[in-house]
């Protein structure tokens, strides 16, 4: 198996900020409902996601899995950052 190649720290952190905006907008909207303020930041979460994306992706279908693959690690990094915490408590 192919081993995964590490993301630049910038790249980490910008994925984990954005997965977690994106989070945190689309719930927004679920609850209070979409406006311009809410829109403009779910548009600019998915920037800094697709970004990286786009940049790394040689086509199509790249990109697309590249945005997910990239979404998915963002997600993953704060539940890591999560334990972390949890587990130096009580240590």
């Amino acid at each position: 198996m192919e081993e995964k190649e590490k993301r630049h720290l910038g790249i980490r952190i910008l994925s984990s900020i954005s997965s977690l905006v994106v989070i945190g907008a689309i719930t927004y909207m679920f609850i209070a409902g979409a406006d311009l303020a809410s829109s403009l930041i779910l548009l600019s979460a998915i920037g800094g996601i697709a970004g990286p994306a786009i940049v790394a992706g040689e086509g199509v279908l790249e990109v697309i899995s590249l945005f997910f693959e990239i979404f998915l690690e963002g997600i993953l990094a704060i539940f890591e950052g999560i334990a972390g915490i949890v587990g130096s408590i009580f240590n």
